[in-house]
């Protein structure tokens, strides 16, 4: 087997199209890929495929690849690189690129994690946007009080001189509302 502190050696072995020094470089440095990728994004998914993309990318154009004296850093590299494209492809990379200098990728926490969370959340806004626009002022009232507020039944209808029933109906139209906007949505 091969000596795990001669990378050139390793290396240049899997240039010249030997497949068992592909595995080795494989199983030694898949987990360490992963983890790394895990750094970037909670995405696992995206994660796995991004190296298996280098992988397969390696192995078909292995004729055309330079040396390197540190194939942990130079798959690291490559996989940053991977995730990158794909945040790109996502339309995610343009907000990326204008908040975040480079050298932050070195940070342990995820900037990409953060940047979509950010997206998630104004998602979640614009959702509740078009919710909120759909229904009366008085259901957006009794709305809020119910399910922002927490307030019961009963509260809502002593606070708005209303009796329960009333309340009640309010909320049933407001959520019968929402299901039908949801419904001609899809």
């Amino acid at each position: 087997m091969y000596n795990t502190e001669d990378d050139v050696f390793i290396w240049n072995e899997f240039l010249a199209g030997n497949d068992r020094a592909y595995e080795f470089i494989y199983s030694k440095y898949a987990q360490t890929l992963f983890t790394y990728g895990l750094t970037l994004t909670d995405n696992t998914d995206l994660v796995q495929d991004c190296i298996h993309d280098i992988f397969v990318r390696i192995y078909e154009n292995r004729k055309n690849l330079g040396t390197t004296n540190n194939i942990r850093l130079y798959l690291v590299s490559a996989l940053k690189n991977s995730i990158l494209m794909a945040f790109r492809k996502q339309q995610s990379y343009n907000k990326f690129k204008n908040s975040i200098d480079e050298e932050y990728w070195e940070d342990s926490e995820s900037i990409i994690d953060k940047l979509i969370s950010s997206e998630e959340e104004t998602e979640q806004k614009a959702v509740v946007d078009r919710i909120w626009s759909i229904l009366t002022t008085r259901q957006k009232e009794i709305v809020y009080y119910r399910f922002v507020g927490g307030l019961s039944l009963s509260e809502i209808a002593e606070r708005q001189n209303m009796d329960y029933q009333s309340v009640a109906n309010i909320i049933y139209r407001a959520i019968k509302k929402i299901k039908k906007f949801y419904s001609k949505s899809d």
